[in-house]
């Protein structure tokens, strides 16, 4: 499932991008701290605050920052990076 085919709603469809930015580098800090990597740490959590900020900013920007909006997104986000790890070609 590519990021065009999700039902996402069309004014969320540009946030989409943003969250999944978020979304892999909390997951890079994850693995950095699984590894035990503290200047890796230290790198994905700068990213990820920057990922956290741009995020923040672009969801109020598009007024869209309301519990439900913010969960779509997230199960959305999920929804491609499951799909990634299941066929990394698309």
């Amino acid at each position: 499932m590519s990021e065009d085919s999700l039902s996402l709603p069309d004014r969320l469809r540009p946030l989409l991008g943003h969250q999944l930015a978020f979304e892999r580098a909390h997951l890079a800090c994850l693995h950095a701290a699984e590894a035990g990597d503290d200047d890796t740490l230290d790198h994905c959590r700068a990213a990820r605050l920057r990922a956290m900020r741009a995020l923040i900013t672009a969801r109020a920007d598009a007024g869209a920052d309301s519990a439900p909006d913010r969960d779509t997104l997230k199960k959305a986000a999920m929804t491609v990076l499951t799909n990634e790890a299941i066929d990394p070609t698309e």
